[in-house]
């Protein structure tokens, strides 16, 4: 699918859901925190909400090729994150650099989906570090 404009939602919407995901833990005290650490619970919070982008905006919803691309891109980019401390900057500078030139090409939902994926995942990454230095 291919927009005609930059789309706003793709980039924003997917990044503040993991922002503020991520954000929840150090928040409310009482969420519990999965073995100590503060990114299972909010992960497993995106994953739990990705069906809802079947009723994405068209062009790219009421497909679910684009949750199952969403839900791959958040797993691939978190999964080495447990072995690469710094997997997290690879994962960020990729959906800015997808951010850029996506919405201009023809690309299948899936590709979208791993977009989206990769989007909430960078929210999750940046709401982290917000949480863990401001909160």
């Amino acid at each position: 699918m291919k927009w005609d404009d930059p789309p706003l939602w793709p980039v924003v919407a997917p990044s503040l859901v993991g922002f503020f995901s991520a954000c929840m833990p150090h928040i409310f005290d009482w969420i519990p925190r999965l073995w100590g650490w503060t990114l299972p619970a909010p992960f497993l919070g995106l994953m739990i909400l990705s069906p809802l982008l079947y009723f994405a905006p068209k062009p790219a919803g009421g497909r679910i090729e684009l949750v199952l691309g969403a839900n791959v891109a958040m797993l691939l980019a978190l999964i080495p994150q447990l072995f690469l401390f710094v997997w997290f900057i690879v994962v960020i500078l990729s959906w800015i650099f997808q951010s850029m030139y996506v919405w201009r090409h023809n690309y299948p939902p899936f590709r979208i989906g791993t977009w989206l994926g990769l989007g909430a995942v960078s929210g999750l990454f940046i709401g982290d570090l917000f949480a863990h230095f401001v909160l």
